[in-house]
């Protein structure tokens, strides 16, 4: 075998491995909501959701809002273009120039869609440049037309090592896999899909390592009737304050989630309910005064708390401790938290 066949052989193979890695994620962006969490596995590489921290988490649901911004008529010119196959390169290079022509920001967007990379218009522009002739140059070596989106793949990922995770799939479904796997949409912090997740982790971590924690369940009192005289847009903005607050008078390892309409959770890893009380009442009396001070109403919570391992070892145990306890709270006159 000739040097020349060799490196055939071993370029054909590398663009197997990409095709593959293609299929995978136009795979992903069809999956449905009973395979939603095995999707967040896939997106993720290199960091499942369950350990990316808060933080992080929003500022990616803000990154891809921002996507969801974009001009429609572009994203979908620009799926059609990374979409088909067959066509050939010539005629994606005069797609690309008229494209380019109309809009000033064409090329920059074109890589953030497909392959996660902000870039300045005019680097965009030469990247371009660089991977349509790196296609062409395999398409002459291969003695037949390059795949545009195997070029950019094995142009971007193997060639130059742009990225270590390229996420090129269908953009909309993307979006909704991240703005929706694990972020409460209207709050901002986890929902409930990542609450059963993680509190199933943190026991198996505290079984581990013999630590105890804390499950805070809570809902507002008199939520329906804040809706009912202050309209829903009030009370929308009210579950905002209580999510910043949240997060605010909790401990950056303290996760908080919103599981209901107005009903939320905190995990507490590593406490007792003693230390647990001095937390929660530190809540309870910023989100009193914080209501007072911006909606002229004072929001008030009822709750329970259970503790790891002393009341449960089991989530579905722990939960409905914690629910009963605060079912308890209404019943005793609301605006109090039961602990035993």
């Amino acid at each position: 075998m000739s040097n020349l066949e060799e490196v055939l052989k071993s370029r054909e193979e590398e663009i197997q491995k990409l095709r593959e890695l293609l299929e995978l994620y136009e795979r992903v962006s069809k999956l449905g909501e009973v395979e939603l969490l095995a999707a967040e596995q896939t997106l993720n590489a290199h960091e499942t959701t369950a350990n990316l921290a808060r933080n992080e988490l929003i500022e990616m649901r803000d990154r891809f809002k921002g996507l969801g911004q974009l001009n429609s008529e572009r994203k979908t010119a620009i799926l059609e273009i990374v979409n088909d196959r067959q066509a050939p390169l010539p005629s994606l290079a005069t797609k690309f120039e008229e494209m380019g022509k109309k809009d000033d920001y064409f090329y920059s967007d074109f890589f953030r869609i497909i392959a996660n990379l902000d870039l300045p218009e005019s680097e965009a522009r030469s990247l371009w440049k660089e991977v349509y002739s790196h296609a062409e140059g395999i398409s002459k070596q291969l003695g037949r037309s390059m795949n545009f989106v195997v070029a950019l793949l094995d142009y971007i990922y193997l060639k130059n090592r742009l990225i270590e995770n390229p996420k090129i799939v269908d953009i909309y479904s993307f979006e909704e896999i991240i703005l929706n796997a694990v972020i409460d949409e209207g709050t901002g912090i986890y929902n409930r899909r990542y609450f059963n997740l993680v509190l199933n982790k943190e026991i198996t971590r505290s079984k581990r390592y013999q630590r105890d924690f804390c499950l805070f369940l809570f809902d507002l009192d008199n939520f329906k009737k804040i809706n009912d005289t202050k309209g829903h847009s009030f009370g929308d903005d009210i579950l905002k304050l209580v999510a910043g607050t949240l997060m605010y008078a909790f401990r950056t390892e303290d996760i908080s989630c919103r599981v209901g309409g107005e009903e939320f959770t905190v995990i507490l890893p590593e406490t007792s309910k003693a230390n647990a009380r001095v937390a929660i009442e530190r809540f309870r009396t910023y989100l009193r005064n914080s209501s007072k001070n911006d909606f002229g109403i004072e929001v008030t919570v009822s709750g329970g708390v259970s503790e790891y391992p002393k009341d449960g070892e089991e989530s579905s145990r722990l939960y409905s401790i914690s629910d009963a306890r605060l079912y308890e709270a209404k019943s005793l006159g609301k605006d109090r938290i039961v602990y035993e």
